[in-house]
């Protein structure tokens, strides 16, 4: 009888075990569309899903692959804890995206050719974080030893005067002299001193340039010049930029209140955050969403634990999905295309709010 109880009790515990395993691993509509339809041969992760020669206003066509999306690929795997995904993105950056030196090329031809001499600031940012996150979260010193490399690069030839910038052209060994603010990821400065690879200083001169920025109405600037000392404004809001420079303020500590009252506003007045708007009006200036931007805000409200916000912001961007065909789980599909962008930041958030069990 006790023998029987035993195995009885081993079973049981046996199939909990496999419950929480599965639940950890939940796979969502969408990262099943990436891996259908947005994967090119080479395990690389394509812009679009048509192939085409027609470059978009960021200069990437078709099947294009982006050192962008290899990070967001990479920050997404280690929220659902899974290191084959995350391997799988190590291989691909090892093998296509970066040179002996840590120099990361920002985007690839479909077949893995490199075309460009510029590096990307933010990628590679986000590229080194999730490294050494993965190192730390793994134990492997592979990780660790590649997210050096490419920390090291990038405070060599993307730093100038006090700060790190946009990007570094080494064809002609001169980089930016320009900070987006979007490209102030305060998690990945911060684990950079930690690795001893940028100096305290370094890293407070561009937290300053981040907690300074002088608000202009409900938004922030779009750049500094470190150059010239000056930040630097568009005329026409594009609110993927101010959502992601929110999340980072928030991040660290820094007021995003008009920011925070804009979307409240807007949501109570139209329902919904259109993608750009007029700096001195405040007003939308195109008819167009992006479930891009309703993520980026999800993780934004996440920041500020703003729980119910996010639930509004997550039902928003769900209308983008698709339900019903062979592009199951895509969102923004228009004309049998959609950006990778529109797809790979709603699946971070849509991690993120289960992590936190917001959804399930």
């Amino acid at each position: 009888m006790l023998l029987i109880s035993t195995a009885f009790f081993i079973a049981s515990f046996g199939m909990f075990y496999l419950f929480l395993k599965e639940e950890s691993v939940k796979r969502f509509a969408v990262e099943g569309f990436i891996e259908k339809w947005l994967k090119n041969n080479n395990g690389t992760i394509a812009t679009y899903i048509q192939d085409g020669e027609l470059e978009d206003d960021d200069l990437v066509k078709g099947r294009e692959a982006l050192s962008e999306t290899l990070g967001l690929w990479m920050e997404y795997s280690l929220l659902k804890e899974d290191q084959a995904l995350f391997e799988d993105a190590y291989t691909q950056l090892k093998r296509y995206f970066l040179d002996q030196n840590g120099f990361v090329y920002w985007k690839l031809t479909e077949s893995g050719k490199k075309e460009v001499s510029t590096n990307a600031l933010v990628d590679d940012l986000r590229i080194s974080r999730a490294l050494f996150q993965a190192g730390e979260k793994w134990k492997d010193d592979r990780y660790d030893q590649t997210a050096k490399k490419i920390s090291k690069y990038i405070v060599k030839h993307n730093l100038y005067e006090m700060s790190l910038t946009d990007f570094y052209d080494k064809k002609i060994g001169d980089g930016s002299k320009v900070i987006t603010l979007s490209y102030i990821e305060p998690d990945s400065l911060k684990q950079m001193e930690k690795q001893g690879v940028m100096d305290k200083k370094l890293m407070n001169s561009m937290f300053g340039i981040l907690k300074n920025a002088p608000v202009s109405g409900a938004f922030f600037p779009k750049s500094y010049n470190v150059e010239k000392k000056e930040y630097q404004y568009d005329q026409n809001v594009n609110l993927v930029d101010q959502s992601l420079v929110a999340y980072y303020r928030e991040k660290n500590g820094y007021s995003t209140k008009a920011f925070n009252q804009f979307v409240k506003r807007e949501i109570k007045k139209h329902g919904v955050i259109y993608g750009q708007y007029d700096r001195t009006t405040g007003q939308p200036i195109v008819e167009y969403e992006s479930p891009a931007i309703y993520a980026w805000i999800i993780l934004y409200c996440l920041e500020l634990n703003d729980k119910e916000l996010a639930k509004i912001m997550f039902e928003e961007m769900a209308k983008f999905q698709t339900k019903d065909s062979e592009y199951y789980g895509g969102y923004s599909i228009y004309k049998e295309d959609t950006h990778i962008f529109d797809n790979l930041v709603p699946l971070l958030a849509e991690r993120e709010m289960y992590n936190r069990k917001i959804i399930q």
